[in-house]
Order: structure tokens, then C-alpha cells, then sequence
């Protein structure tokens, strides 16, 4: 027998373009940060609100994950955190200029490599959700939230 998921695709990217913006942006997060920037007082690069936006979902998952009537909720925020990162993997830290030229093509791929480790992890919570196995769901989570830290000590100048 064949299973294809295209149909599960095609429902859970149709949800998160019809998910209310609670969902979306949790506690007005993003919407806050649009404000300060449209009033001049915060200038981000497309990488940085990448960034935000992950943190959002992130934020909004944390509490989603932890209620099981909440799974459709958890699908459309995974939705938008997936999509989050491999955008912020194509992008290029705003620290790079200031990285050595002899040491820039490395630093370039290892920040590649960690967005690609985070969007694994992400799958990861995926696939437990989907098979309904919170425990799993929970514990995959808890290994893509420890990935901040290390990486923003790596590659952001705010810890250098």
C-alpha cells in the first residue's frame, strides 16, 4: 500500500494561512516588533526577524505542545517555524563581514549547518506530533530549544 503525505501537506499549509494571528503571533510578539519598526525605533535584517519569528513559535510551542486537544495548533506553528528557518538558512548573519575573509566561508557553512540541525530538530517535534506521541514530541522539543544558546554564543555579536 502507498501513503502519500501531499494531502496532509496541502491541509496544514492551507491552516496556517487561514491560523488567527494568536496563533501565529503569540502574546502580540510580532506585532510589536512591526510597530517599533514602522515608528523608526528598531531597525532588524531580514535574518533578524527570521530570528524573532522563530523565537515566537518557539515561545507558542512551549505551551502548545503541552495540551493535546492543541495538536492542529502545534501542526501550524511547526508550519511556520519550519519555514522560518530555511528562509534564515539562506540568509547571511550580519556578523559575517566582520569575520575574518580566510575564515568567512567556514563560518558561513557552519552557521548552514546549524540552521539545518534546527529545522531537523523541528522535524523532528513534527513527526511526534503526528504520531500523537507527546512524550516524544516534548523531548524533541526540549532538544531544539537547547539549540539557542550555543548557536547565538556562535554566531551573533551580542555573545562574542
Amino acid at each position: 500500500m502507498k501513503l502519500t503525505f501531499l494531502p496532509l501537506v496541502a491541509a496544514c499549509s492551507s491552516v496556517l494561512w487561514l491560523a488567527p494571528s494568536e496563533v501565529l503571533a503569540p502574546d502580540g510578539q510580532e506585532r510589536k516588533r512591526e510597530e517599533r519598526r514602522e515608528g523608526g525605533h528598531e531597525e532588524h535584517s531580514p535574518l533578524e526577524d527570521r530570528m524573532h519569528a522563530i523565537e515566537d513559535s518557539i515561545r507558542a510551542l512551549r505551551r502548545s505542545l503541552k495540551d493535546p486537544a492543541k495538536q492542529a495548533d502545534s501542526l501550524t506553528l511547526l508550519a511556520k517555524l519550519e519555514a522560518d528557518i530555511v528562509a534564515a538558512k539562506g540568509e547571511t548573519p550580519r556578523m559575517a563581514p566582520k569575520v575574518p575573509e580566510a575564515e568567512r566561508p567556514k563560518f558561513l557553512v557552519e552557521y548552514r549547518l546549524e540552521m539545518v540541525s534546527m529545522l531537523e530538530h523541528a522535524l523532528a517535534v513534527e513527526k511526534a506530533v503526528l504520531a500523537g506521541n507527546a512524550e516524544a514530541a516534548q523531548q524533541a522539543f526540549e532538544k531544539l530549544r537547547g539549540l539557542e544558546d550555543p548557536a547565538h554564543a556562535r554566531f551573533t555579536e551580542e555573545e562574542k
